[in-house]
């Protein structure tokens, strides 16, 4: 449950003041799911945004891998300025990134920007910094959602006809991934802050070394969902360099993936991600075709 500044520990409150001196306004955002409480803060030494974790969270330990991807990505994220316990709370501040969340919208004059970023995004941050993380080849192996979500009745007609294609493209998705880029994992247009001309990429709560096109591609069913074609999209992504070099096969493994993980959350909760599932589902369907011509890509055993 989100919470509020006046619903924190004393003890919490106390802290960031002794920290941070007086707090004389608080704006909490209406986007994120990790921490119990985040918010950018005004204090008598300036601006900082604060994330605030209990210790028995389960998502505690994303709190703990943004603070250690922090000095990898900087001048790229959030500067991490201190990190304490107290009280069973897990407390960590970062510098303030002004900017407004990326408009992913067709036209967006933010698009060129964003490739921009994510071109030199793979640059810096290949070869991977050494974080203590798993790779997302790592992460996602064994992957089986499919069979998963056909168990639970909640394929849709499309997905039903190509069931087997989508399986078998799932199961190659540890191999497809592979690379020796520190990947975001969770680009969307609410993570991706722009200021004027200059871009930060915020929220580095699930980075895992990955193939350099990985942040691109993920982001096209953003794009679809924002109103892009699925050709629109596409054209995008092949302004930055790791992704026109992709094996489409391997781009699509991934998006087979990411479009089950979504089509879980929109049978859960409905709501946006029912609009993310149906474009992350157009987008497969673009890419099946293309994927399975390729003579390249060995046939898979189903799982």
């Amino acid at each position: 449950m989100r919470h509020q500044w006046t619903d924190l520990p004393t003890v919490v409150r106390d802290l960031i003041a002794e920290r941070c001196g007086t707090v004389t306004g608080v704006a909490v955002p209406d986007s994120g799911e990790i921490a119990e409480f985040t918010a950018a803060l005004d204090t008598a030494t300036g601006h900082l945004f604060v994330k605030a974790a209990r210790l028995d969270s389960p998502n505690l330990w994303m709190a703990r891998k943004e603070a250690q991807a922090a000095p990898a990505v900087k001048g790229i994220g959030a500067g991490l300025l201190w990190q304490r316990e107290v009280g069973g709370w897990l407390v960590t501040a970062f510098e303030f990134v002004p900017g407004r969340h990326a408009d992913l919208s067709p036209g967006s004059s933010d698009l060129p920007l964003i490739a921009g970023t994510l071109a030199g995004l793979a640059d810096k941050l290949t070869p991977a910094p050494a974080l203590r993380t798993f790779s997302l080849a790592q992460r996602w192996t064994g992957s089986a959602l499919w069979p998963e979500i056909a168990a639970a009745d909640g394929l849709t007609p499309w997905q039903a006809a190509h069931l087997d294609a989508l399986t078998v493209l799932e199961s190659r998705v540890s191999e497809a991934v592979v690379g020796d880029t520190l990947a975001h994992t969770d680009m969307t247009g609410s993570n991706i802050l722009v200021d004027g001309a200059r871009v930060r990429v915020i929220d580095w709560s699930w980075p895992a070394p990955a193939a350099a096109w990985v942040d691109t591609a993920s982001l096209l069913p953003r794009l679809i969902a924002a109103g892009h074609t699925v050709a629109q999209a596409h054209r995008w992504a092949t302004k930055v360099p790791p992704y026109a070099v992709a094996d489409p096969a391997k781009v699509a493994s991934l998006a087979v993936v990411i479009a089950a993980r979504w089509q879980l959350r929109a049978i859960r909760d409905g709501g946006t991600w029912a609009s993310l599932s149906a474009a992350a589902e157009a987008w497969v369907a673009g890419l099946l075709p293309i994927s399975s011509s390729r003579k390249s890509l060995p046939r898979g055993r189903r799982r």
